[in-house]
């Protein structure tokens, strides 16, 4: 046990490992299936989990393990297909603490090995496990591009206002394929993140927003009013077509 964030009696996830078991797997092991995630989430989280874990490193453990991030095999490479800001707030708290220790549990969603990595991509598209735009929007790109490791997960500050809203139930969690991205790209087309109203033209990731020690996300007066006019679109007729819109 590694200050007590994983069971040394769960296995070793290897490329046999069997579908729809739990298993422990090193962070720098995971391979992201997506380009990008929101700052403030990830913030959020890190700074939580990193107090978790200096108070007892037990009750960091059991977050994790009921949080089983769920991957698919190919091989000898683990790709994650879920729970990417989880991860990555993970690496962010404690990489330089624990290093090459610091681990997660996984579930495995399936096992490619052997399968042809043309095919490959097309399945797990066919199945939404992974997704192909950047932190502008911008795509599909080329799975060959997809961030090595978690930490090369890039921040798109739409996807850090749609998660924001979300919070402030401007629309419901729901089971939707990449719901928040969806939300991003929607609020992407309509809200300008980076003009004067935020600090000189300074990214909304940047200016809008600071994380206190305990977790609390802290927003500035000018984040309120661009939160105020996405959740005024969040709840508009315009909006009535995405995942868990709850109208006005």
């Amino acid at each position: 046990m590694a200050n007590c964030i994983f069971d040394s009696e769960i296995d070793w996830c290897s490329p046999e490992a069997r579908e729809d078991q739990i298993y422990k797997l090193r962070v720098r092991d995971l391979a992201p299936t997506q380009f990008a995630v929101g700052k403030a989430e990830v913030q959020v989280r890190a700074t939580r989990m990193r107090n978790k874990h200096r108070k007892d490193p037990h009750k960091l453990h059991d977050y994790l393990r009921v949080r089983p991030v769920p991957i698919v095999i190919r091989g000898k490479k683990y790709h994650l297909v879920d729970h990417h800001h989880l991860v990555r707030a993970l690496h962010d708290a404690l990489n330089k603490e624990l290093g090459k220790d610091l681990c997660v549990y996984v579930t495995v969603m399936a096992n490619f090995t052997g399968v042809e990595e043309n095919y490959f991509w097309k399945t797990m598209h066919k199945r939404n496990w992974v997704y192909l735009f950047d932190e502008t929007g911008g795509g599909p790109q080329s799975p060959s591009d997809l961030p090595a490791h978690v930490k090369d997960l890039r921040y798109d500050p739409y996807r850090s206002l749609a998660w924001i809203v979300r919070d402030r139930h401007g629309y419901l969690k729901n089971e939707a394929p990449f719901s928040e991205f969806t939300w991003a790209n929607f609020f992407r087309t309509r809200i300008l993140l980076n003009d004067d109203v935020l600090a000189g033209g300074h990214n909304f990731d940047d200016a809008a927003f600071s994380v206190n020690k305990n977790g609390k996300l802290v927003l500035s007066d000018d984040a309120e009013e661009v939160i105020h006019d996405a959740m005024s679109l969040a709840f508009s007729p315009v909006a009535s077509g995405l995942p868990g819109h709850r109208g006005g």
